[in-house]
């Protein structure tokens, strides 16, 4: 039993020490790794894995040690922000690997980059001819950038010289069947207003409804728990 509450122990503290760490790298880091972040990611990972996966090893060191690679993290960070040469040998620099229209096949060797991997992420932005290509440009967080020639991109209402209307984010007024009172009260609206315009789209109360938002344009989206397939939008 001691062993048992030695391990839940040890589970708490270190998955509450990931959770700080990960506040420390930020939101950036979240989703963009560069090689410093991995390298630190993957010792945190061996870190944890051994103090988990063998209780006989002493806890205190390894949330030390945690708690160092963080500062060291931190401090590594903060000293790319500030020194762009560090940051060029720490982060490695982006790699054009298309430009012009053209693949530059050395690069696509210095980066050990294959045809089919440029292919794949190439896909995933939409683009599945190369003829579509001016720039790519591989990030070093691994990501593909890419600008396609401006006869395949889309046309934009600033190319038709068409005015649009403002789009801001849209605010959720209901959600899981209950009322947000500070977003509908920023937006100067009442509950009662909210009841009336729900009771017109044919909900008696908001506990039926999942999710409700108003758009900056005034429409109403109403999704409700019965059927995703109900959803709908009006406007008011």
């Amino acid at each position: 039993m001691e062993v048992f509450f030695n391990i839940i122990w040890r589970v708490l503290t270190i998955v509450a020490l990931f959770v700080l760490v990960a506040l420390v790298m930020g939101k950036r880091h979240v989703g963009e790794f560069s090689v410093f972040d991995l390298v630190i990611a993957v010792t945190l990972g061996a870190v944890a894995g051994a103090d988990l996966a063998d209780p006989d090893v002493p806890h205190l060191p390894t949330v030390l040690a945690i708690v160092a690679l963080a500062l060291v993290h931190f401090g590594v960070s903060r000293l790319v922000i500030g020194n762009r040469l560090a940051g060029k040998y720490l982060t490695l620099d982006p790699t054009v690997i298309i430009q012009n229209g053209r693949i530059l096949v050395d690069n696509l060797s210095k980066t050990r980059y294959s045809v089919d991997e440029m292919m794949s992420h190439l896909r995933a932005k939409g683009v599945f001819e190369l003829g579509e290509v001016e720039f790519a440009v591989l990030e070093p967080h691994g990501e593909l950038s890419v600008l396609k020639k401006s006869q395949h991109r889309q046309v934009t209402p600033q190319d038709l010289k068409t005015a649009t209307a403002y789009e801001g984010l849209p605010s959720t007024v209901v959600l899981e069947g209950e009322i947000q009172r500070d977003a509908l009260h920023a937006l100067n609206l009442s509950d009662e207003w909210l009841l009336d315009t729900l009771q017109s789209m044919g909900y008696s109360c908001p506990e039926q409804i999942f999710l409700a938002q108003i758009s900056t344009r005034g429409s109403v989206y109403v999704s409700e728990y019965k059927s995703v397939a109900s959803a709908q939008k009006v406007s008011h």
